[in-house]
């Protein structure tokens, strides 16, 4: 896969397909190959670009402090680099964070937002936790406790399906304790809502019902802070909704992707 320097930074990512572009942006603990599955259907319509953040995957993994905003500028200067000048911008979790401070930022760069189990804000008591996993990972590394992945699946998901669960448990466990710490501080604290207002691009949510890390309520919220935003709730669907309903988490982006070209006249035939 191809690297790119960026300010002393290498950005691992893969590229793939052609059309309108895609950029499709990780959560905490994973890397570029959580969308492969989904990567391999939606560039049959975008040329998909899926960095591995940094502190993730093969990129680098400097020594904190990360903030959001360092973490857009990363994939801004991506898409310079790649020749993107105007982008579908997907993220889930961490990854819906950085797109919407992406999307803050450098408004010209995006075409419209896709953000799946993400808030636009913090709580004081999630602050306190996300900061004291932080500590415990930087400290002493992964363990069993910090590695369980099953509330980041609808309970009856994770009841059926303990194998995945599993897997994204080990995948977690295989970061940098550090880089893990420093991302997690990064997205720990903050509260964009009031900004909003400013994302004139079309804004596709999408919520699981049963997402217990991120509670629905937080999509309601930023449905009614975008001026153009469309909200879907998933029933029986967690924070990881692409995993746990993959055909209508492709089919609902192709969907709204399609939107937004035919509206910008450059809708592109499947290949």
């Amino acid at each position: 896969m191809p690297c790119v320097d960026l300010n002393g930074i290498a950005l691992n990512y893969d590229v793939a397909g052609a059309g309108t572009d895609l950029v499709m942006l990780h959560g905490l603990g994973g890397d570029l190959h959580v969308w492969d599955a989904d990567a391999a259907v939606l560039a049959r319509h975008h040329r998909v670009w899926r960095p591995d953040l940094r502190g993730f995957g093969a990129s680098s993994k400097p020594p904190g402090p990360y903030s959001a905003s360092q973490l857009a500028g990363d994939v801004t200067d991506l898409c310079t680099a790649g020749g993107v000048r105007h982008a579908h911008v997907l993220g889930i979790s961490m990854g819906g964070v950085i797109a919407q401070r992406l999307a803050l930022d450098c408004p010209k760069l995006v075409r419209s937002l896709i953000l799946v189990s993400t808030s636009s804000e913090v709580g004081a008591k999630s602050t306190t936790a996300w900061q004291r996993l932080a500590d415990i990972v930087e400290q002493g590394g992964f363990d069993a406790r910090t590695t369980d992945a099953s509330r980041a699946f609808s309970a009856r998901f994770a009841e059926r399906h303990p194998e995945v669960v599993a897997a994204l448990g080990r995948q977690t466990a295989a970061n940098d304790p550090r880089a893990y710490a420093a991302a997690a501080r990064a997205v720990s604290a903050y509260n964009w809502t009031g900004e909003l207002g400013r994302v004139s691009v079309p804004v596709l949510l999408l919520q699981g019902l049963d997402d217990q890390l991120t509670p629905p309520g937080g999509g309601v919220k930023m449905s009614r802070a975008f001026p153009y935003a469309r909200l879907l709730m998933v029933e029986d669907a967690g924070h990881n909704l692409p995993i746990e309903q993959p055909e209508l988490f492709r089919s609902a982006v192709l969907a709204f992707t399609a939107g937004v070209d035919f509206a910008l006249g450059e809708l592109d035939r499947p290949t």
